[in-house]
């Protein structure tokens, strides 16, 4: 009789226990399927002119990213294995941007980019030891 009390017991205790986590603890977000505002690049803000924001979207379906740079459309693939990022295949329209955030160093970010983590719900892309840019949601 004791037994089956405890079975919905522990059940329902290790339900909260899997999804509440510790304050400050990297949440597993998915990284397909969402869409992300970059806030700073290399430290800096990264809030362009007219209050617009920098866009990482992560596609659903598939290994392929897009986005919205300074002024540029971009597309291209990534690869995601636990906290491993890259990028790869990187490709934007050419026009010539005006505004305080550099667009080459946006993409370089990204290029440099070898693992990701995502605590507070925001998105850190790391490159060695150093965070290069970290985006909200």
């Amino acid at each position: 009789m004791k037994i089956l009390f405890f079975i919905p017991a522990i059940t329902v205790l290790a339900f909260f226990l899997n999804f509440s986590g510790c304050p400050g603890s990297q949440r597993k977000y998915p990284v397909k399927g969402t869409e992300w505002k970059l806030e700073t690049l290399n430290g800096k803000s990264a809030i362009l002119k007219g209050g617009k924001f920098i866009t990482l979207h992560f596609e659903s379906s598939s290994e392929k990213l897009n986005g919205t740079a300074v002024c540029n459309k971009y597309t291209g693939d990534y690869i995601n294995t636990g906290d491993s990022l890259r990028f790869t295949g990187i490709s934007s329209t050419k026009m010539i941007c005006d505004d305080t955030v550099n667009e080459t160093d946006y993409f370089n970010s990204l290029s440099s980019t070898g693992r990701y983590k995502i605590t507070e719900g925001k998105l850190r892309l790391i490159a060695g030891d150093s965070v290069t840019a970290v985006f909200t949601q």
